[in-house]
């Protein structure tokens, strides 16, 4: 008689517990319940909710953005913000100088300032800086009252709103309104940023409304560039995806071991699909994008190009429950370089929302195919593709064993492309790989014959570098110098009863 064996799988709770545990160490955030999130879609509903919120504030508004644009928009919400300033709310703002140089240099804060508003600028150059002017503050935050929060791609420009005059539709971007505890972290987030620029004394954190205002459960994610929580999250949801990955980008350059992720998901069976702009604000990174698309396509990853002038979104849902929407880029300067904010939900109604909204904005796409003896990347019109948005029913919840064990070997091989940084290079590559090389032996034929072209900003970036390590040193000297010989202590007055 067979002995009954008794199930020695781990129960769904633990699997849980286990899960989020891994969720919060790699994202670097704890998942916080009881907040109101409504997503917002373009300029169209994202504008509108930020100048109602400010225009009602009594207490305080925090504004952390990368670009404040000197145009029609900015320009109504810095005059919104000064009368806001007058009427006694405190405003903050703290933009990123190389994304508002222009208005930096050309007084456009002044009349905040005049106002009684406190304004920063992130990470102006100095001659201490050297390659620190690389890591920007990419973040689009507004917290109103520290009771409401936005979080989104959008800033505050008018370009967001395209140009009808001109027949220039506007841009498609995703952001999130949001209140409830999860506040709390934003207004941390922005002390956090404002006290990195230099303003210690005159920010009063405040208390951010603590109570429950609805029954989403989500986490702030506030990257920095010693932390890269995003990368890391990013590299952990494509390895756990197990039926579809949907990702939106505007700037699309994915380390090999973000691709090796996406391609290896695909094999497995997961609908991964990728939305890019055709054509970008910043065009050569559209370019680097589309030498990535022929492996991506041979792994099985749908690659779709916006039709429209320009999709500026950053958002990602899996398997209908989880999503991410924010400020990071799949690249480097987003995972490494900057300071960014997105919100990661774990919603299923939400996540929900999100996919059909990707799907709507395949509408507007054109998907990349390949086709012809060589293979190469050509756009065709998007496939039909039929796949069901429920979630499994009560005979679909287990998956197979060969499927689970593909999935382990999937998360075992990008866990090791984590530890190892490399990663085998493929025969498809082969192209790309020339390219590389011939640019490379242009570069060295052009130092030969016309030296001062590589030489002269080889010299200021060395110079510039030096400069600061120099006078970084100095400093340090001088602090140790005071630590080793402290000044004499002032005499003390003498005390009554004291001997004289």
């Amino acid at each position: 008689m067979q002995q009954h064996r008794p199930d020695s799988s781990p129960p769904a709770s633990l699997i849980r517990q286990l899960a989020d545990q891994a969720f919060s160490r790699t994202a670097g955030a704890p998942l916080v319940a009881g907040n109101r999130v409504h997503l917002l879609f373009d300029s169209e509903e994202n504008f509108p909710a930020w100048e109602a919120a400010i225009a009602s504030a009594q207490e305080s508004v925090l504004i952390e953005m990368y670009m404040f644009g000197n145009d029609a928009y900015g320009r109504r919400i810095r005059d919104l913000l000064a009368e806001r300033a007058r009427a006694g709310v405190r405003v903050y703002l703290l933009y990123d100088w190389l994304g508002c140089w222009k208005e930096h240099l050309g007084g456009f804060f002044r009349p905040l300032v005049q106002a009684g508003a406190s304004v920063q600028a992130f990470n102006p150059p100095t001659l201490t800086g050297g390659v620190s002017l690389f890591g920007r503050n990419h973040r689009k935050l507004i917290v109103v009252d520290r009771r409401e929060a936005f979080v989104s791609g959008l800033c505050i420009s008018s370009r967001w709103e395209g140009d009808a005059a001109h027949g220039i539709a506007p841009w498609r971007d995703t952001g999130v309104q949001l209140s409830g505890p999860l506040v709390r972290d934003a207004v941390a987030a922005f002390g956090d940023s404002w006290m990195a620029s230099g303003g210690l004394a005159d920010f009063d954190q405040g208390t951010a409304a603590a109570g429950d205002a609805g029954e989403v459960s989500a986490r702030l994610i506030a990257t920095t560039p010693s932390t890269a929580h995003v990368m890391r999250l990013d590299l952990l949801i494509a390895s756990f995806a197990r039926q579809t990955l949907w990702l939106t980008d505007a700037y699309f350059m994915g380390t090999s071991m973000y691709l090796t992720a996406l391609k290896q998901a695909a094999r497995d069976g997961v609908d991964v699909r990728l939305l890019v702009p055709r054509s970008s604000d910043i065009g050569w990174i559209a370019t680097v994008s589309r030498t990535l698309y022929r492996p991506l396509l041979e792994a099985g990853v749908r690659v779709f190009e916006w039709n429209g002038p320009m999709i500026h979104a950053k958002s990602a849902v899996a398997d209908g429950r989880w999503a991410r929407i924010g400020s990071t880029n799949l690249n480097l300067s987003s995972w490494l370089a900057n300071r960014e904010l997105d919100i990661v939900l774990e919603d299923g109604p939400l996540a929900e929302a999100l996919q059909a909204q990707f799907l709507r904005d395949l509408e507007n796409a054109t998907e990349v195919v390949l086709t012809g003896v060589r293979r190469r990347p050509v756009l065709t019109r998007p496939r039909t593709h039929h796949f069901n948005l429920r979630p499994p029913g009560p005979g679909q919840a287990v998956r197979s064993a060969s499927a689970a064990a593909r999935q382990a070997v999937r998360i075992g091989d990008v866990l090791g492309a984590v530890v190892r940084g490399t990663r085998g290079v493929e025969a498809s590559e082969a192209s790309a790989f020339l390219a590389i090389g011939l640019v490379l032996l242009a570069v060295a034929v052009a130092v030969v014959l016309v030296p001062y072209l590589v030489a002269i900003p080889l010299a200021f970036f060395l110079g510039l570098s030096g400069g600061a390590v120099v006078l970084r040193a100095l400093g340090l000297y001088l602090e140790r110098k005071k630590t080793q010989h402290p000044p004499p202590a002032p005499p003390r007055p003498p005390v009554s009863g004291d001997p004289e």
